[in-house]
C-alpha cells in the first residue's frame, strides 16, 4: 500500500459522535508520528472504518477489502477500540505503514475499568485538561469502557472551601470525556469526607497492622445518627452537582481513608460498610435510576476478621440484592 502521499479513510458507517472522535483520533496519532497526511474521503481509500451488526457490539476485526485495510466494529465502541489496534500494530518509520494484522478480537470481560486516584493532588488531580483527555483516549483505545474519579474531600475543609468549585469541575469535566468515549462513569462514595469534619462524629481508627489500610482520610462512623445523617447528607449533595453529567456505575472503597472500627462497625466489610453503601445507593438512585454499584472488597480480613465470610453470608441471605459488581482484592 502505497501512503506516500497520504492516507486517505472513507467512512462507511451513519454519522455518531464517537465515530468522528475515532476518525480524529486516528487522524491524530498517525498524524504525530510520522509526516504521513491523513485525510477523509470516498476514492482510493486505503483504511475504511465501518460498523458490522454480526459482530459482538465491543468486538472488531480487521480484514482487507482489495487494498484496503478495513476495520470492523459492533458498534462504535468496537471501532474505536480496533483503530487502536490498527494504531498499535502499525508502523511509522518512513511513513505510514499500516498494520499486518487480521483478525477479530472479542473481550472477554463486560466491565474494564481504570481509577483515576484524583485526590492528593497528583497527576490525575492537577494535570492540563488536554493531557488528561489524550491519556483517556489512549486507555479507550486499549478496550478500557469504564473509568472511575475521585472527589477530593479530604484536601478540602467543606462545601464552603474555596477549591470545593475547583474539585466539582474537576470530576465533571474526567465523566464528560469518559462520556465522549463511550465509557462508563464510576465515582466513589463513602464516608471519608471533608477534613472539617466535627470531631465528635469521627470514626474509630482501624486496626491495620500490614501499614496497608491507612487512616489517611477524615472517616465517619456510620452507626451514629448524627454521623449516618452527615455522611448521607455529603452523598446527596456530590450527586446533586454531577446531575447533569450523570452517572453509570457508583464505587464503593472500604479502606485506604474510610472504615470505623468501632463495636458498632465491626467486622466493617460485612457489617458497618455494607449498611453504610446500601443507604448511599438509595440516594445515588433517586439522582441516578440505572446506577450501577461496585462493592470494593479492598484488604477485606488483613487483619482476619471475618469479612470475606460475612460478605458471603448477606448475599447468600439476599441481603446484597443492591450490588451489581464486586471488585475482588
Amino acid at each position: 500500500m502505497d501512503t506516500s502521499s497520504g492516507v486517505i479513510v472513507r467512512i462507511e458507517a451513519s454519522p455518531q459522535p464517537l465515530i468522528s472522535r475515532t476518525f480524529a483520533i486516528l487522524r491524530e496519532r498517525i498524524q504525530q508520528r510520522c509526516s504521513t497526511a491523513v485525510i477523509e474521503g470516498v476514492a482510493g481509500a486505503q483504511i475504511i472504518l465501518t460498523i458490522d451488526g454480526d459482530l459482538p457490539p465491543e468486538a472488531f476485526r480487521i480484514d482487507e477489502i482489495g487494498t484496503a485495510v478495513r476495520v470492523a466494529g459492533g458498534s462504535p465502541q468496537g471501532l474505536l477500540y480496533g483503530v487502536g489496534k490498527l494504531l498499535r500494530t502499525s508502523r511509522y518509520d518512513g511513513g505510514f505503514q499500516p498494520t499486518a494484522w487480521r483478525g477479530v478480537s472479542v473481550p472477554q470481560g463486560t466491565l474494564r475499568g481504570m481509577y483515576f486516584a484524583s485526590h492528593f493532588h497528583n497527576w490525575y488531580h492537577v494535570a492540563p485538561e488536554a493531557e488528561l483527555r489524550r491519556y483517556t483516549e489512549d486507555l479507550a483505545l486499549w478496550g478500557v469502557n469504564a473509568l472511575l474519579v475521585c472527589f477530593p474531600f479530604l484536601n478540602l475543609t467543606g462545601w464552603d472551601d474555596p477549591g470545593v468549585d475547583t474539585a466539582v469541575e474537576m470530576v465533571r469535566k474526567l465523566i464528560r470525556t469518559a462520556h465522549e468515549l463511550g465509557m462508563k462513569a464510576s465515582c466513589g462514595a463513602g464516608n471519608p469526607l471533608f477534613s472539617g469534619t466535627p470531631q465528635t462524629i469521627r470514626a474509630t481508627p482501624l486496626p491495620d497492622p500490614t501499614g496497608r489500610r491507612g487512616n489517611s482520610g477524615f472517616p465517619v462512623c456510620p452507626s451514629t445518627a448524627e454521623g449516618a445523617a452527615y455522611i448521607l447528607t455529603n452523598a446527596r449533595e456530590l450527586f446533586r452537582r454531577l446531575a447533569d453529567v450523570g452517572l453509570d456505575l457508583l464505587t464503593f472503597w472500604p479502606y485506604d481513608e474510610g472504615g470505623c472500627a468501632c463495636d458498632r462497625c465491626l467486622p466493617w466489610g460485612c457489617n458497618g460498610y455494607l449498611r453504610m453503601s446500601h443507604e448511599i445507593t438509595k440516594i445515588a438512585r433517586e439522582v441516578f435510576p440505572d446506577v450501577k454499584t461496585v462493592l470494593s472488597t479492598w484488604m477485606f480480613d488483613m487483619p482476619p476478621e471475618g469479612e470475606w465470610e460475612g460478605l458471603s453470608e448477606a448475599m447468600h441471605h439476599g441481603e446484597c440484592d443492591w450490588v451489581d459488581y464486586i471488585l475482588a482484592d
